[in-house]
């Protein structure tokens, strides 16, 4: 338990490195790591699959990704986005404040109501 203690920082959410990286993923990545991973991102390797090779969370990759200044790809809405789009929409939300809500954008969450055969409603003043 000792070992473990010397380990784990007392309070795990203030202790921050320079970068604003967490303890955890500190442990876990090498500054090396890190700026490898965030080559790879650059060339085109997919979340998933980056997560998977470095062993971190997608979260976690996002937010290292993030830190670094690292123009982000368009994310797809999971499936929980995707049921809480159509979801809002059919209770009479428009487009705009539901890509606000899920922090998507207007274009990505047309595309979603579209896809899942919502009928959608025609846009004010036209």
């Amino acid at each position: 338990m000792a070992e473990l203690a010397a380990v784990v920082p007392a309070d795990p959410d203030t202790d921050l490195d320079e970068t604003g990286r967490s303890w955890l993923i500190r442990r876990r990545l090498s500054d090396e790591q890190v700026a490898e991973l965030v080559e790879l991102y650059r060339w085109g390797l997919g979340t998933p699959a980056l997560s998977k090779r470095f062993g971190i969370s997608k979260p976690s990759l996002l937010e290292l990704l993030h830190d670094r200044d690292v123009q982000m790809r368009r994310q797809p809405l999971t499936k929980t986005q995707r049921a809480r789009a159509v979801q809002l929409y059919e209770e009479g939300f428009a487009i705009k404040p539901i890509a606000v809500e899920l922090g998507s954008s207007f274009g990505a969450v047309h595309r979603v109501l579209k896809a899942e055969g919502v009928r959608l409603r025609p846009r004010p003043g036209r």
